[in-house]
């Protein structure tokens, strides 16, 4: 079975994503010290290292609007989403943060100049016309990093992704208890 793009767009998207889950999976522990450090970073609400204090404020209201915060829940800002992809560009990926610039720059473009200060149904119109860019792939890629790498790496600031999907951190494994057990705890004069 082949499967063939009906237009050069689609077999463009489609390398595109392909190519970013597996820089993605390749780059995985660099993300996560990056997050360990943007975590800390936005907690203790230090400037942004590459963007602007502008562009920091248009990359927060990006983010909330990938993942918003819901009542009694944080959003992407709250996970330190914005200080994440403020490192990652400056630190991890220079040649990339010139898309995301010039994609803060057209969201604030096309809301008039303010894009953080538009109402949320509003800024949903204005993402809503560029999510066939680069930009919008790279930064809703860079925001849930930031928001869902793993807290034991420096993910998620205060385990905020994990509350967003709702699961408690735990160990995953625990190992089997028996016989060798008992005796290493009878020559080490332990418990098992």
């Amino acid at each position: 079975m082949t499967l063939t793009p009906s237009s050069r767009r689609e077999f463009l998207a489609a390398a595109v994503r392909l190519m970013g889950g597996g820089w993605t999976a390749l780059h995985l522990p660099v993300l996560t010290s990056l997050a360990a450090c943007a975590r800390d970073a936005s907690a203790r609400a230090e400037p942004l290292t590459l963007l602007t204090a502008v562009e920091g404020r248009t990359l927060g209201a990006f983010a909330d609007r990938i993942l918003p915060p819901d009542p009694g829940l944080p959003g992407a800002v709250d996970a330190g989403a914005v200080h994440f992809v403020d490192r990652a560009l400056a630190e991890l990926m220079p040649p990339v943060a010139p898309v995301v610039r010039e994609g803060l720059a057209e969201l604030d473009r096309r809301s008039g100049g303010d894009f953080a200060g538009l109402d949320a149904t509003r800024q949903d119109e204005v993402m809503r016309a560029l999510e066939d860019s680069e930009f919008f792939y790279v930064g809703r890629m860079l925001v849930l990093c930031g928001v869902f790498a793993d807290p034991k790496y420096g993910g998620n600031r205060d385990g905020a992704g994990n509350e967003l999907v709702g699961i408690e951190p735990h160990g995953a494994h625990s190992p089997p208890f028996g016989w060798y057990d008992a005796q290493y705890a009878a020559e080490s004069g332990g418990a098992a």
